[in-house]
């Protein structure tokens, strides 16, 4: 059975790389599996650190609470 479009959490979107290693080894060091994705955003690169998949809406809540609880606020579900 697939994933939910849902499943996963984005923790943050960084313009330098360093801040998007710093917050994957925040969520690495809760236990959590962060990868950490190298885009271009409006011509600007760009690094988006998402968490998951997280198969159930349980597990989804749970990664979402825990992703805040590391101090990131404005983390939401997304759908990679």
């Amino acid at each position: 059975r697939p994933a939910p479009a849902d499943a996963y959490v984005q923790a943050g979107l960084f313009t330098a790389r360093e801040n998007a290693e710093a917050a994957g080894r925040t969520l690495r060091n809760a236990g959590l599996v962060p990868t950490i994705y190298d885009e271009t955003s409006n011509g600007r690169q760009v690094w988006r650190v998402v968490v998951g998949p997280a198969p159930t809406a349980r597990d989804r809540a749970a990664v979402l609470d825990t992703v805040r609880g590391l101090g990131f606020e404005d983390a939401y579900f997304v759908a990679r």
